[in-house]
């Protein structure tokens, strides 16, 4: 049935979307944002030390045992499948790469580590940057780290437990944050939780990006509320991924684009 529901919501974006060459979109700054974010297809030297360990763990047949704090359900399953299932698509972590290195964003946060794939195209935008996330699953988390140290990422502090607990953790390890990717439970409460305590700590020209946004028709009224919120200036809905910006200097206004 959510199979059925997101093609249907698919097939209405594409007969909605703009084609996301920047016809249309009269602010320069999301213009811009169009022309060197979403349509640069120059290859980052970071995008194939990170699609190699995509592929190990697509293969990887060990057996971990997960908690997932979204449904309360704890059981053994192969590194492989979690990788198939939850591992964000190359597309749009360098999408995301490409968002904070273009904005020159440094205190970065995520709140669902995963095995680490979306994590590494954050934190390799700069050594500098300041990168936490969150991951419940102990076990999960300690592949996420095997991920990490691979690529030699040591900026990156990853915190584990119940993200409905540690997310006032992490926002401690920051005085602002400058982008946040949420791709953590997928129900309409949590979703709002998350904005709603993240807001506050979001510096002038912060972006959040949230994952999922057509999951379910929880997510897409999350989603939905979320675009409505004063504090969000203008937004990119790709429908995979829903891009909100908070710059104050922006008009406010919503934007379907293909991608």
């Amino acid at each position: 049935m959510k199979v059925i529901y997101r093609i249907y919501y698919y097939f209405i974006h594409i007969l909605t979307a703009r084609n996301s060459k920047g016809f249309g979109v009269h602010s320069p700054y999301l213009f811009q944002f169009t022309n060197y974010v979403l349509l640069e297809k120059n290859e980052f030297y970071v995008y194939n030390k990170i699609e190699k360990i995509r592929h190990k763990l697509l293969t990887d047949k060990m057996i971990i045992n997960t908690t997932d704090f979204g449904t309360g359900k704890s059981k053994p399953k192969k590194v492989s499948l979690i990788a198939h299932s939850s591992l964000i698509q190359p597309k749009y972590g360098q999408l995301i790469f490409r968002t904070i290195n273009y904005l020159k964003l440094t205190n970065l946060l995520e709140l669902g580590t995963s095995l680490g794939i979306s994590t590494a195209y954050i934190a390799s935008t700069s050594s500098k940057a300041h990168c936490v996330t969150l991951e419940g699953c102990e076990h999960t988390a300690n592949i996420a780290m095997d991920t990490f140290n691979n690529l030699n990422l040591q900026n990156i502090q990853i915190i584990t437990g119940n993200i409905d607990n540690t997310i006032h953790t992490a926002l401690n390890e920051f005085n602002e944050i400058d982008f946040v990717f949420v791709d953590a439970n997928h129900s309409y409460d949590a979703t709002l939780k998350y904005f709603n305590i993240i807001v506050p700590k979001l510096s002038k020209n912060a972006v959040v990006i949230f994952d999922d946004i057509y999951w379910s028709n929880e997510m897409k009224q999350a989603w939905q509320v979320i675009k409505a919120k004063k504090q969000v200036t203008s937004t990119i809905d790709l429908f995979q991924i829903g891009i909100c910006f908070f710059n104050p200097d922006l008009t406010k206004k919503n934007y379907k684009m293909l991608f």
